[in-house]
C-alpha cells in the first residue's frame, strides 16, 4: 500500500481563523495551497462576511498538501455544527448561498453532502466558453428542487459535521479522486448527496489550450495513481445531473472499451475540446502507470 507524504508549499503553513460573528454554527474550509490565489481567496472572504447568515468562521488552510489533508486540518480546527469547503479558485457574487445550502441540511436529515452548481462566469474567453458547453461538469444546471446527483464537489459543498466524522473524514493519502470517493461513503453510510437549488458559484475552466491540456493530463497522471495503489476507490463520475441510474464502480475492462467509444463520440460530434481532452487524458494515464509501476518495483512511495 502506497501512502502520501504531506506537502508544503515553500510559504509558510499555517491555519488562519477569521471568525463573522458569534455563536459560529458554519465553519468555512478553505485550502489554499497555491499563493498566487491569494486575490481570489481575499474576494471569498469578503462575499463570506457578506452572507445573509453571519454565524460562521472561516478557515483558510495555507500550504498544506494533498487537498483531503489541507481540508481534515481545517475540520479539526472547526467549530460550526456545519462544514463548508470551498475551493480556493471559486467565485462567489450571491449572498444567500451560505443560507441555500444550511437550509437544504436542515429540512433533510437524510442528506449528508449537498453541493452547488458549479458554473462557468460570464467573463469568460471564447475557448472557455465552448469547452463549458462540452464538459457538464463546469457548467453545471441550477436545480430547482433538491435533486439527487453525483455533481457536488469541492467546488463548494456542505456537510453535517456529525456526518463527516462519521464517514472518516477525507481521504489525505490520494492525489485523485477525493470528491468521488467521499461522495461514495457518504451514499454507504446511508445518507444523500445532492444539489442545491436555486445555489452555484463560479468555477472558470482553463483560460487557455496549454492550461486545458495540463489539467487533462494530470487527471490522466492521478487515475494511473489510483489505479495502481487504490483500485478500489477509482470511482467513475457522472455528467448526468440527475444520479438514479448512476454506477460510481466500474471494471478496468469496461472503462477501457467505454474510454475509445468516448472518443470516437466525440469525433463524430465535432466537440474537438473534448477530444482533445481524452487524448491528453490518456498520455497522462500512460505516463503514470510506467512512473507507478516502477515505483512499486523499486518499493518507493509517492510523492506529491
Amino acid at each position: 500500500m502506497a501512502s502520501l507524504q504531506t506537502k508544503v508549499s515553500p510559504s509558510e503553513q499555517v491555519l488562519e481563523r477569521i471568525v463573522v460573528s458569534e455563536p459560529v454554527l458554519i465553519s468555512v474550509i478553505i485550502p489554499n495551497y497555491y499563493s498566487s490565489r491569494k486575490e481570489n481567496v481575499g474576494r471569498l472572504v469578503t462575499m463570506l462576511r457578506d452572507q445573509t447568515r453571519k454565524d460562521a468562521e472561516i478557515l483558510i488552510v495555507h500550504g498544506v498538501s494533498p487537498q483531503g489533508n489541507a481540508i481534515n486540518t481545517g475540520a479539526r480546527a472547526a467549530i460550526g455544527k456545519y462544514l463548508v469547503v470551498l475551493d480556493d479558485d471559486s467565485q462567489m457574487d450571491r449572498t444567500d448561498i451560505l443560507e441555500n445550502l444550511v437550509r437544504v441540511i436542515d429540512t433533510h436529515p437524510d442528506v449528508g453532502m449537498a453541493g452547488a452548481s458549479i458554473i462557468s462566469p460570464a467573463n469568460i474567453n471564447t475557448f472557455q466558453r465552448a469547452a463549458a458547453k462540452q464538459f457538464p461538469r463546469f457548467h453545471m444546471p441550477v436545480v430547482e428542487s433538491v435533486t439527487d446527483s453525483d455533481m457536488p464537489c469541492h467546488g463548494c459543498v456542505i456537510f453535517p459535521r456529525a456526518v463527516f466524522d462519521q464517514v472518516g473524514m477525507e481521504r489525505d493519502d490520494i492525489l485523485r479522486g477525493l470528491d468521488p470517493d467521499l461522495r461514495v461513503r457518504i451514499r454507504r453510510a446511508g445518507y444523500r448527496v445532492v444539489l442545491v437549488p436555486q445555489t452555484w458559484v463560479y468555477h472558470p475552466f482553463p483560460a487557455t489550450v496549454g492550461k486545458f491540456a495540463r489539467l487533462f493530463f494530470r487527471n490522466g497522471y492521478g487515475s494511473a495513481y489510483l489505479q495502481t495503489f487504490y483500485p478500489e476507490i477509482n470511482y467513475d463520475t457522472d455528467e448526468a445531473v440527475n444520479s438514479e441510474n448512476f454506477v460510481a464502480k466500474r471494471s478496468l475492462a469496461f472503462r477501457l472499451v467505454r474510454f475509445p467509444l468516448r472518443l470516437l463520440k466525440s469525433i463524430l460530434t465535432f466537440q474537438w475540446i473534448r477530444f482533445l481532452g481524452y487524448a491528453v487524458y490518456v498520455f497522462g494515464y500512460a505516463y503514470g502507470v510506467v512512473k507507478f509501476q516502477w515505483m512499486r518495483l523499486l518499493g518507493q512511495n509517492p510523492r506529491v
